[in-house]
């Protein structure tokens, strides 16, 4: 690119692209019932096509609320343990 070129702010080279850093991504794998998985994968798609964010996301914002819940869970596992 001639240096006209290069110094013109409406030039590509001279854009920011503005792109930000992914955060680090994991992988992680466990076992789930297939209809439990099935309910997940649905749920994931739904977001999807609704909010048209990527699946990471909407995974990581199912997962957040089940954090964020953790004592319900607790106590859900507990009455099904007793039962």
């Amino acid at each position: 690119m001639c240096e006209k070129c290069a110094e013109n702010p409406r030039t590509v080279s001279a854009m920011e692209t503005g792109t930000r850093e992914r955060p680090p991504m994991a992988h992680r794998s466990w076992y789930l019932r297939a209809d439990v998985a099935d309910s997940l994968a649905d749920v994931v798609t739904d977001l999807h096509f609704t909010t048209r964010r990527p699946r990471h996301e909407i995974l990581a914002a199912v997962i957040r609320v089940a954090v964020d819940h953790r004592a319900e869970i607790e106590a859900r596992l507990a009455q099904a343990g007793a039962a």
